[in-house]
């Protein structure tokens, strides 16, 4: 999807080309991790994608959690069945920011299966991502939101 209104967004304000485009593969490195087979796989290609201070404010209202072990015991809690998902779509239809500071908008869809129990979902998600000192962007804030779908 064409994304005429975030590109001259972000050329104003510092984004390059290349920024955009790992923001972009950021956004959908976070759908392949979570297809990624076994807890081990998700949970290592997952949290590898936040910075350490990462904050995470989850779909239904949930708390915030803040940290590589909250966002790990949400996520994959110790002794909790596998994830499995079926499919994980994100379309990401703004990428705006600076160097120092940007952020991706999109839609995104999901199914999945958890203690034998299948849901699908779509929403909203926004998460915003700084460079770590090595220069990969790193996810520091994340939202989204979630409703059930047929």
């Amino acid at each position: 999807m064409a994304e005429p209104a975030a590109q001259a967004i972000g050329e104003k304000t510092g984004l390059t080309a290349g920024d955009r485009e790992a923001l972009r593969a950021l956004d959908h490195s976070y759908a392949r991790a979570w297809l990624k087979h076994g807890t081990a796989a998700q949970s290592e290609a997952l949290l590898a994608l936040f910075a350490p201070d990462a904050v995470i404010y989850p779909g239904g209202g949930g708390e915030s959690l803040s940290g590589m072990d909250q966002m790990r015991a949400f996520w994959f809690p110790e002794g909790s069945p596998p994830t499995e998902v079926e499919y994980f779509e994100r379309e990401p239809v703004a990428i705006e920011g600076s160097p120092a500071l940007a952020a991706v908008a999109g839609r995104s869809r999901i199914a999945f299966t958890y203690a034998g129990k299948r849901s699908a979902q779509e929403g909203y998600y926004i998460i915003h991502a700084r460079p770590d000192e090595a220069g990969h962007w790193k996810i520091v804030r994340m939202m989204w939101s979630n409703r059930p779908v047929d």
